[in-house]
Formats: structure tokens, sequence, C-alpha cells
């Protein structure tokens, strides 16, 4: 997987490189419900989703006459996932990581306002994991044991994909992303056999991000080039009254041509002289 990762990102970037670009650097917050998988249908029965949240940067890059492109992010994410073995027991974990997706994406709709749709993969990396909550004195009987005691990978990977709408202003364009997250990675290091061979995670949630346009500006922020209007011409004018002053600009003429001309009243004054 981590080859199809590098893969990914060497096709996304040499993609941009040869294609005129368009860029929007931003923010975005999510939140979350998350939930851990397993290869035990009755311990999976027992897990249920758990609230959570993520925030970070992210920048988006359109290509093709703005249609498709590829967005990645960094975030912060917080992820829980709970537990409840029986009526009287509960288990809850907290993990904290550095939430890396990288989506494909295309964009549909009018000028302001755009339809979303994007599939890609993500990688996280495990900061942190909390002492677990519960009541629970007997894990073994509750078959959690592995998930509460075991060693978590600090490098996961899965697919994500996401869908959703773009507003598109003169301040900025802001998304409204419903996302999830499935792992195809072990969230636990399982070194022998035992009740669970793999764990992974499942998210799904819903997010805002705020972009803003740098460099060559985007489709959906240019301003509409309006066309000069040409003047409209005077209608104040009659045709039957262009006609008139047309005829009386030839009469006008020919009296011009048929007028004695300074010579001739000069040579007239003389004759009339001798």
């Amino acid at each position: 997987m981590i080859k199809f990762l590098k893969v990914f990102a060497i096709l996304i970037f040499g993609f941009s490189s040869i294609c005129s670009a368009q860029h929007l650097i931003g923010l975005n917050t999510y939140y979350i419900q998350s939930k851990i998988s397993c290869d035990s249908a009755g311990l999976n029965k027992k897990m249920f989703a758990a609230p959570g949240y993520g925030f970070g940067i992210a920048y988006k890059h359109m290509e093709l006459r703005n249609i498709i492109g590829f967005q990645g992010e960094i975030n912060y994410q917080s992820m829980t996932f709970r537990a409840e073995p029986s009526d009287n027991e509960y288990f809850k974990q907290n993990l904290k990581y550095v939430h890396i997706p990288l989506f494909m994406h295309i964009d549909f709709g009018q000028h302001s306002v755009k339809a979303l749709f994007a599939v890609g993969t993500y990688a996280n990396i495990l900061l942190e994991k909390s002492k677990p909550e519960t009541n629970i004195t007997n894990f073994d009987s509750t078959g959690i044991d592995r998930i509460a005691f075991g060693e978590y990978n600090k490098f996961t990977y899965g697919l994500t994909g996401q869908a959703g709408i773009a507003f598109c202003t003169k301040v900025g364009v802001f998304q409204i992303m419903a996302r999830g997250c499935i792992g195809m990675s072990k969230m636990i290091r399982m070194d022998d056999i035992a009740l669970l061979n793999y764990v992974t995670e499942r998210t799904c949630g819903l997010g805002v991000s705020y972009y803003k346009p740098f460099g060559k500006e985007p489709y959906y922020t240019k301003k509409e080039k309006i066309k000069d209007e040409e003047p409209l011409e005077d209608i104040s004018v009659t045709p039957q009254e262009e006609v008139k002053e047309e005829v009386e600009e030839k009469i006008e003429d020919e009296k011009d041509k048929n007028a004695p001309t300074e010579e001739d009243l000069d040579w007239e004054k003389r004759f009339d002289e001798e």
C-alpha cells in the first residue's frame, strides 16, 4: 500500500506539472463518527460509533477546464471508538492522528454553485493513544483484551471519499462536504494467533472548508467580462424627416453650383464700368 501511495502522489504531481493549473489554499474542519471493525462477528456487534473531530490546512488544484483536479489535506484528527460488551460494561479508547488524505475530484454545476465528488486514499500517523476509559475488570471474558492492551501501529492507511457542494463567492470558496474513510491496514500489531487477526477503523462525518485562490485566478472567482455596449442610434429623427433633410441638402448644393463666383461678379462689374 505504501508503494500505491507513492505512485498515487507521483501521478498527481506529474499531472499538475503538464497542465495549466489553478490553485486554492484553505482551512477545513470536520466532525466524525468513528468505530473499529475486526474479524470477530460477535465482537463487531458490541462496537459502536463515537464522536471525534479534525481540522487542518488544505490545498486544491484545478485542471482540465476546471472540471477535475486533486485535493490534499494535512489534519489533526481525534478519533474515538467504544464497545459495550454487556449492559453494565463499557470501553472507550481515543486515538490522535496526523490525518493526510489525497483526493481526485470532479466538479459539476453552475458558475457560483458546484457539486463536488472525490475519491482517494489517506495515511494516518499515530501521535497519541489515550488511557482507556472502562469499568471492565475481566477483559478476557469480553473478547476485547487485544484492543485494550494491544500495540497500535504508528502508520495506517486506507481509502477515503467525499461529496458535497461548493459556494463560489468574491471572497473565496466555501465547501460543505460529507466524508468517509475505510481502513485497509491493521491498527494493532498481531504477532500471534488470537481472537482478533485484524482491527481497522471506519469513519464518516461532515465538514466545512474555506479556500482562497492564489496565483492564477480560478474560474469561479473571475469576474464576468461585460462587453462594452455600442451606443444606441438616435431614433428621435423619423425616416421621413431624414429624407426631407437629404432633399433639402441636394437643393442647397444645386443652388451653390449655379451661384456666380467672385470672378464672374468682378467681370460683370468691369463690363458695366466700360
